[in-house]
């Protein structure tokens, strides 16, 4: 699995915790959470393959047999798409399936990548700066997204962040 955060871990006592496979539970429980409350899918097998396939089947339908073939081509594209949209899966599920030893991974990719993108607004609220005191970004993540305090543009980051997991 992979993250898009740009920032390293420097920490030697963090990595050593990673490759141990030491994680926070909790984080990891809020990690699902936030998975399955913003409905968050992973694409395995990447959509863009199955959308060039449907638009070929009709460009050649079109191409051999006008616009009939277009609507055979149409047709066959899209059963080509399904089949391998197939491989569409909920972030919950995949997180729930990961090995415990690669958990820590997980969290610090998470941890990393929301601390870049959430921390103003954390350091704009006291109440979040104070929750962060006693916990982890992906907590006090969580927090705002059940206390609806994240507003739509962030909202928006945030499925971007839980969908970059590769």
């Amino acid at each position: 699995m992979g993250c898009g955060s740009s920032k390293p871990s420097n920490s030697a006592v963090v990595q050593a915790q990673i490759d141990s496979g030491e994680y926070d539970a909790k984080d990891y429980e809020d990690l699902i959470y936030l998975a399955n409350k913003r409905e968050i899918k992973v694409t395995i097998q990447t959509s863009t393959k199955a959308g060039l396939a449907a638009g070929l089947s009709v460009m050649a339908g079109t191409l051999v047999a006008g616009p009939v073939g277009a609507a055979v081509g149409g047709a066959v594209g899209t059963a080509m798409a399904v089949g391998m949209s197939r491989n569409v899966v909920g972030l919950n599920k995949l997180l729930q399936d990961t090995p415990p030893k690669k958990r820590g991974q997980i969290i610090q990719c998470f941890t990393e990548s929301f601390k870049e993108e959430f921390m103003d607004t954390i350091n704009g609220s006291p109440e979040l700066k104070l929750l962060l005191r006693g916990g982890s970004p992906i907590g006090v993540v969580r927090y705002m997204v059940e206390k609806d305090i994240i507003q739509n543009d962030q909202a928006k980051r945030l499925d971007g962040i839980l969908a970059k997991v590769t």
